[in-house]
């Protein structure tokens, strides 16, 4: 197969892929559920599991890192996802806690792989142009826009399916992964393609992870993106619990709550494929818009309960609110990764997913414990109201940080800023 082919066949399978692997389908309005009325597990012991698995995802992203440094970003792929089914199969005969941690162990290991190997592969496959940048979200946004109505979709099947057994829903998701693991192993690895086959063949000096973060700990650009998404990651984490916390205190049926979470996944899904107008439209402001938007939404979420509102004045404002948030969680996740990828090859990308997984890893840590000390003495709306209020200091003094490091033209960075560049040309 020559060149262009392999690259096409990568590009096109990508967005399939992505779909059915960015996370479970079937599986996250149903597994708490399965703990407690399936495995009796207390809901104290579920958050604490939680805690777990934040902590396992920051632990594991530089053996992530090495192991596919080690292997190939195909191999890594395919060992995640395998692992990933191995944590399903594991989540499901759990009868202890110890058996639930290490199951959370090989889920944070299987995303550790995946989620540095993915986009990494994805970037090396698009051939070096200048609009390099813009493909690579395309093809991700429209994998991870496709995810977001699928699993819009999978929310209601689940729960009726719960009903009927609550073992189906986590078979389908286990099913789901193991397709996702098929279509792995037809990717072609960037590093056989023959013009890369032919580079091999001369003497090439490697690029420590080591030497990779310190070119990451070197670059201003790098250091804003990565300490964004780490509070925006981190945030998000927060808000999956917190939002479903706040809903269940209003007077409304378990049929509502599932409708609008899934009304609000799709948004998430339309929202990332418009992530390249969204772009254009506000250039080098557009992560400042995400993360204000974001701050902002969570505090007006809660006005209905400080104003003891009627009820459907609350949802109303509610509903809004959470709409802005998953717009922004829709654009953001396709956004940074195309970020990420701009002024990288194949020597530095895995390094740069990595170090970016680590901090948002340990982010989500640090807030998760943070917040549950918060909700222990507050009610979930006084919570949210906080958050939205502490996010968005931080968001401001990341974004004064990061104004003389974003969106500048390619002759306004340092030269240290290009020096594995492919790609002469930020946008």
């Amino acid at each position: 197969m020559e060149k262009a082919k392999m690259r096409k066949h990568n590009m096109k399978l990508y967005p399939s892929y992505y779909t059915l692997s960015y996370d479970f389908l079937f599986f996250y309005t149903i597994n708490v559920l399965f703990l407690i009325q399936v495995q009796h597990f207390n809901p104290a012991t579920i958050v604490l599991v939680d805690s777990f698995y934040a902590l396992f995802s920051f632990l594991f992203q530089i053996p992530a890192n090495a192991i596919i440094e080690k292997t190939s970003r195909k191999k890594a792929i395919i060992l995640g996802n395998i692992i990933n089914c191995l944590y399903l199969i594991i989540f499901m005969l759990s009868k202890n806690v110890v058996t639930l941690i290490i199951a959370e162990m090989f889920c944070s290991f299987g995303f550790a792989l995946k989620d540095i190997a993915a986009p990494s592969l994805l970037n090396n496959s698009i051939p070096a142009t200048l609009k390099k940048s813009k493909i690579f979200s395309k093809i991700s946004g429209k994998g991870l826009s496709n995810y977001y109505i699928l699993n819009s979709i999978s929310i209601i099947i689940s729960g009726f399916l719960f009903n009927i057994n609550g073992y189906i829903p986590i078979i389908l998701s286990l099913l789901i992964v193991f397709i996702a693991f098929i279509l792995s192993t037809c990717f072609i690895e960037p590093l056989e393609f023959p013009e890369e086959t032919k580079k091999l063949k001369k003497p090439k000096k490697q690029i420590s992870t080591k030497d990779g973060f310190k070119f990451i700990l070197k670059s201003g650009r790098l250091k804003s993106l990565i300490l964004f998404g780490a509070l925006f990651s981190g945030l998000h984490s927060l808000l999956a619990n917190v939002e479903v916390s706040m809903v269940e205190k209003l007077p409304i049926s378990p049929t509502i709550i599932g409708i609008l979470f899934a009304s609000l996944e799709i948004i998430s899904g339309l929202s990332s494929k418009k992530q390249n107008k969204f772009h254009n439209s506000l250039k080098n402001k557009t992560l400042s818009v995400l993360g204000i938007s974001l701050s902002l939404a969570c505090i007006i979420s809660t006005i209905g309960f400080f104003l003891n509102l009627p009820l459907l004045l609350t949802l109303l404002i509610i509903a809004i609110s959470f709409a802005i948030n998953h717009s922004s969680i829709g654009l953001y996740y396709v956004l940074i990764s195309k970020y990420l990828s701009n002024f990288t090859n194949e020597q530095i990308d895995s390094k740069i997913f990595a170090a970016h997984q680590l901090l948002n890893g340990l982010s989500k840590v640090i807030l998760g414990i943070i917040t549950s000390i918060i909700l222990g003495f507050l009610a979930p709306f006084e919570t949210m109201f906080i958050i939205g209020i502490a996010s968005l200091i931080l968001f401001t003094l990341i974004i004064f940080y990061s104004r003389n490091k974003l969106g500048l033209k390619p002759s306004e960075y340092d030269q240290s800023e290009l020096q594995y560049s492919i790609i002469k040309n930020f946008r």
